[in-house]
């Protein structure tokens, strides 16, 4: 992995197919009913998906409901997101490193994404 100037991360092998930022933006993960698992930020985020830092009872392939702010005098965006991955990169801590796969991400969605993270990186 590699760090272009303008924040993205880039894989060598990469299988994403839209490059992620260094941002943090709060977001909170609910499960099915609605019910609030963890409020969060991100590590990274992107059109696709996001890298998120906390600690929550999620499971790989569980699906869930992610709401991301966009500022307070805003409404949320809300989307349905996969957890495709958890790692813990240190026990002690209890924190996990856990990553979403937006579902369904319309055309508006990714627009209002991007301006989130233009907002966020300052842009």
């Amino acid at each position: 992995m590699s760090l272009m100037p303008s924040g993205e991360h880039v894989f060598s092998d990469e299988r994403r197919q839209k490059p992620r930022s260094l941002v943090s933006v709060p977001l909170r993960i609910y499960a099915a009913g609605r019910r609030l698992l963890m409020q969060a930020r991100t590590i990274d985020l992107s059109v696709a998906g996001a890298l998120v830092h906390g600690s929550a009872p999620l499971r790989v392939g569980q699906t869930v409901a992610v709401e991301v702010e966009r500022g307070v005098a805003r409404n949320p965006l809300t989307l349905q997101a996969e957890v495709v991955r958890i790692a813990t990169p240190n026990a002690r801590l209890k924190r996990h490193g856990i990553a979403l796969r937006f579902l369904g991400v319309s055309p508006l969605d990714e627009a209002i994404i991007e301006s989130i993270i233009a907002s966020a990186r300052g842009i």
